[in-house]
């Protein structure tokens, strides 16, 4: 084996990923099967025999071509493709499995959107709107792949052609829920899935606030979007503080058991947060970028709608009167037709009657 099968193997036979790492940092995998009992007084004996058991070693060969067979791929320490952003994690994953994009994991500029399973139709609503926003102006969102705000949240990314990461707590050979099945293949063919469990791990409970690390850890910053007081998502919360990294709460209803949480957080003095805007100037030390402004769809409007938007485009901070006097409208006409331009979020009157276009 070299030495990322090394790490595989160790990952197969369930060793725990502190004790991969304490391996890794004492023996760097050099000679690793020819060392002697000696050579590993940092390990004790269980995990000692379990390593070096032939059956195990035999039977990772059998493993190995199933990773393979399930074209599934695999990215370790050692790789230079592994997330510059888990590098510097406490109890980094010395293994991450993936289906899709690598592209995706490469990129260092994620947000990761966690909130309640149960959500209410305010949580769904905040997200899709918070994590669309965030996947047009270009950055990955990252959630976990469960009911409730993380499916919103790949809903949404998807929706615009984003880029969307799922951390899940299983194999990545299982999918959980089985009602996220669709999306899960969706994420595979147009996003990305990480695991760092062996094949065939089944959702138990334990492995779900391990994997909150990672959707936290590979994120510049985590969106909490309701949450009960005492949940997986404060978990997830916790991980991101402990890393250092910034925590965003969106407000909810003070007489909501899913807004206790997040309201906790910004009376702890987590940012509140109304729009991605306000994720984005608060990142604007590591992002150049806004939201960008979505392309005027002509088609939608009539042809007089279009005379007024190509006027306004040219001279900004244009009244009623220049627009009736340049296109030749009636006031009437043209006030009708800026009423039906707002509405459509085309155009917004930026006071003393004069109008620009939205940005």
């Amino acid at each position: 084996m070299d030495k990322r099968e090394i790490l595989l193997y160790l990952n197969y036979i369930n060793i725990n990923n502190r004790t991969i790492l304490d391996i890794f940092d004492n023996t760097n995998l050099d000679n690793f099967f020819e060392r002697t009992r000696a050579d590993y007084p940092f390990l004790n004996d269980g995990n000692y025999d379990r390593i070096f058991n032939p059956n195990n070693i035999e039977g990772f060969k059998t493993y190995r071509e199933k990773v393979a067979r399930l074209g599934v791929d695999f990215v370790t320490i050692l790789d230079e493709s592994y997330p510059e952003n888990l590098k510097y994690i406490d109890d980094r994953p010395a293994v991450l499995y993936y289906k899709g994009r690598l592209d995706a994991l490469r990129d260092s500029k994620s947000i990761a959107f966690v909130g309640a399973r149960k959500c209410t139709d305010y949580g769904k609503w905040a997200c899709k709107n918070l994590a669309g926003s965030i996947a047009q102006a270009g950055l990955t969102t990252v959630s976990g792949l469960a009911y409730g705000i993380d499916a919103m949240c790949h809903k949404a990314t998807l929706e615009v052609s984003g880029r969307t990461i799922g951390v899940i707590g299983c194999g990545i050979d299982q999918v959980y829920p089985k009602a996220n099945k669709f999306l899960y293949e969706k994420i595979e063919e147009e996003g990305l899935i990480l695991s760092e469990f062996p094949l065939e791990t089944p959702p138990i409970g334990y492995n779900f606030p391990r994997r909150n690390r990672i959707i936290s850890g590979i994120s510049l910053a985590t969106v909490v979007i309701e949450a009960k007081e005492k949940s997986g998502t404060m978990i997830t919360t916790r991980c991101a503080l402990d890393q250092g990294k910034e925590v965003f709460a969106v407000p909810g209803n003070i007489n909501s058991i899913y807004s206790k949480g997040t309201n906790k957080l910004i009376q702890d003095g987590s940012k509140l947060i109304l729009c991605a805007e306000d994720i984005l100037e608060e990142l604007d030390y590591l992002l150049d970028k806004k939201v960008p402004k979505q392309p005027i769809d002509y088609s939608a409007l009539d042809k007089d709608e279009v005379s007024v938007v190509r006027y306004i485009e040219t001279n900004p901070n244009a009244s009623p009167d220049d627009l009736a006097l340049n296109l030749d409208l009636s006031i009437d006409v043209i006030n009708f037709l800026l009423t039906s331009l707002e509405l459509k979020n085309v155009i917004e009157n930026i006071g003393n009657n004069e109008f620009t276009m939205k940005e």
